[in-house]
């Protein structure tokens, strides 16, 4: 029997982007189809050899749900078929991807921005490898589970995953505590998870269940979990920018240490909350740290179309604040960068605005096409690029960490993948009842002429 079919809605198939007997990759595209809304490119839920059955539907041709579309195979079934198989071994990832996509700058030391590897090192911090590993795997894994659980109508509305850019998260969250607050974007997933909250939350949050970080009442773009310091998602561009601000000046003046971050992407740079948040938070001096974290497009707008300085912290200097121009897949790099200036912020320095170039190697949310503003090229050579392997390639040359306990770890939080979602899908659904909960600040009827009581 097949170990994987797929269904779907009232609809067309566009294009088979493989061919009958390709090997096919878990998390590979396999096919495009055309619903009554839009285009949609379905991946491989597994990996296998793929079957278009004879009674498969042509193209163009409009199909009811529940209509078997085709399948992916073991080698052995494969061959039983009869498919002119292409091995797995020849899909092997090329060793040279071109690298089409934009050049990185590391780090510039003009026009008032500082190099991360030239900023002073403070005392008292110590980088684990080992940790920053398991967490990017973790985000990863759980972005990837996620994503199937999309594709497979588990989730629903928007599902902006942040797979390729795990190292900003995962290096920024490492140096904060409980009780420093995170403010978000719509692309919060691994924002979430490192700061604290669960895979299991997480997931019950995207499925709407009551065991969710936000009781279910958020989704995919509103999370949020005060116990660990995440304020909030937005699926608004720009907002997290002045909340931010806003918590840097409450910490202000109650001198509690506490450091705010704003995480936003290239698309806000250009807003008008970017420039106010950064001129109040530099001219009175507040603690916080606003990571933007360029993947060189605002949905599917090239950052170089909208701005003719091509790095965003060099707006830094305009507010009188230090800037860094950091490569985001280089964990490393991020955590250093992030160390400083989550230091610089504590002492009551002020803020600091990192750039992390970095890439989302999955379209801008899931379900959406590729197709029209990047090239194949591109992606690939950013998949070459992704933070994970960089650093697990750098753990193994040092030889400080046994390649067997990074795949221990590897396993451990692909259980721990399936397990959250096994657990969302057993979760209860929100009591009905509760709707109108949390939408104010007081239970209905306290408000009596005007005042709360």
């Amino acid at each position: 029997m097949p170990r994987q079919g797929w269904t779907m809605e009232t609809g067309s198939i566009v294009e088979w982007l493989k061919r009958p007997g390709e090997f096919v990759r878990q998390g590979e595209q396999l096919l495009i189809i055309q619903s009554d809304k839009a285009a949609n490119e379905i991946e491989a839920l597994e990996s296998g050899y793929l079957d278009i059955p004879p009674d498969s539907p042509a193209i163009g041709v409009e199909v009811p749900i529940g209509t078997v579309l085709g399948a992916l195979l073991t080698e052995a079934e494969a061959l039983a078929r009869g498919l002119p198989i292409v091995l797995a071994d020849a899909h092997a990832p090329k060793a040279a991807p071109r690298a089409t996509a934009p050049k990185l700058v590391p780090s510039v030391t003009e026009a008032g921005l500082v190099a991360a590897s030239a900023m002073t090192r403070l005392p008292g911090a110590e980088r684990d490898d080992v940790s920053l590993y398991r967490e990017m795997v973790r985000i990863r894994k759980v972005e990837e589970a996620l994503a199937r659980s999309h594709q497979q109508g588990l989730v629903h509305g928007a599902c902006h995953t942040y797979v390729g850019e795990e190292a900003i998260a995962t290096a920024v969250c490492a140096h904060l505590t409980i009780k420093d607050t995170v403010w978000s974007t719509h692309r919060g997933h691994g924002h979430a998870l490192a700061k604290g909250v669960t895979a299991r939350e997480l997931a019950a949050e995207l499925f709407g269940r009551e065991t969710g970080c936000a009781g279910g009442r958020g989704g995919s773009m509103h999370l949020f979990k005060p116990e660990v310091g995440l304020m909030g998602t937005s699926g608004i561009v720009g907002p997290c920018i002045l909340l931010a601000t806003g918590a840097g000046y409450t910490s202000s003046l109650l001198r509690d240490g506490r450091v705010s971050v704003a995480f936003f992407g290239d698309g806000a740079s250009n807003n008008g909350a970017f420039h106010e948040g950064l001129n109040l938070a530099a001219v009175w001096n507040l603690p916080v740290i606003f990571v933007c974290e360029n993947n060189q497009y605002a949905t599917e707008v090239p950052y170089a179309t909208v701005s003719k300085q091509p790095d965003v912290a060099r707006k830094a200097d305009g507010y009188g604040m230090p800037g860094v121009v950091v490569d985001g897949n280089d964990v490393r790099a991020v955590w250093e960068a992030a160390r400083v200036a989550v230091e610089r912020a504590r002492e009551g320095h002020g803020p600091t605005l990192i750039e992390a170039k970095t890439y989302r190697t999955r379209a801008h949310s899931e379900g959406m096409r590729d197709a029209g503003y990047r090239s194949v090229d591109e992606i690939d050579y950013w998949k070459s690029r992704c933070p994970i392997r960089h650093l697990r390639a750098q753990l193994a040359a040092e030889g400080v960490v046994a390649v067997a306990t990074l795949d221990a770890i590897d396993h451990e939080i692909e259980e721990e993948a399936r397990d959250a979602i096994a657990f969302a899908t057993a979760s209860g659904w929100p009591d009905a009842s509760t709707a109108a909960d949390h939408v104010v600040g007081w239970k209905a009827g306290e408000l009596v002429g005007g005042e709360v009581r």
